[in-house]
């Protein structure tokens, strides 16, 4: 995945000014922790953490006052939906909505997942300041049709949906993964 950020980057010019480091997201080095980014993109990694406060923390080291953080998780909301809507099973659907618990097929581990309503007071408490929560695939998960969505004229249709979806309740509050943005004070 970096390599191909960085030949992205590299491709529209941007190489000067984008960085893409491999590094444990518990133990930055040094030299990415003295606050000198501009924008930290901590996607699809909370519900692999242990200590989500601890994690955010350092993860929040890099930005400079004022740079923009973005966060993106699985929601936990979106969880039962899924199971019912997805694998047609309405008696695990029910247990999901117990639990935060969920197991990835893909990697084979136990998931922890969180809610945008429970890691907005983390980032609150971390200094973040301005931030905001927004439902991604608020109903493209949902639709079981995926060869569907290869479609032009449908995938059009459902971007223009997801989009306008984001950030209007009660949508972004079960959408498959929600996102958070803030600005570090």
């Amino acid at each position: 995945m970096l390599a191909a950020a960085t030949e992205r980057a590299s491709a529209g010019g941007l190489a000067e000014l984008i960085a893409c480091v491999r590094a444990d997201v518990t133990a930055l080095p040094a030299d990415l922790t003295e606050g000198g980014f501009d924008v930290v993109l901590c996607h699809n990694l909370l519900q692999y953490l242990d200590d989500v406060p601890s994690t955010l923390a350092t993860a929040l080291a890099p930005l400079k006052p004022g740079g923009l953080f973005s966060l993106m998780a699985i929601n936990r909301h979106s969880a039962a939906l899924n199971t019912a809507v997805r694998e047609m099973d309405p008696a695990a659907a029910l247990a999901a909505l117990d639990t935060d618990r969920a197991r990835t097929r893909m990697f084979d581990s136990t998931l922890t997942l969180h809610t945008a309503e429970e890691i907005i007071p983390v980032l609150h408490g971390l200094g973040c300041q301005d931030v905001r929560h927004y439902g991604i695939r608020s109903f493209c998960d949902y639709i079981t049709d995926d060869a569907l969505k290869h479609d032009p004229a449908f995938y059009a249709d459902l971007e223009r949906l997801e989009l306008a979806t984001t950030a209007r309740p009660p949508y972004m509050h079960t959408a498959r993964l929600f996102q958070l943005t803030a600005r570090k004070a």
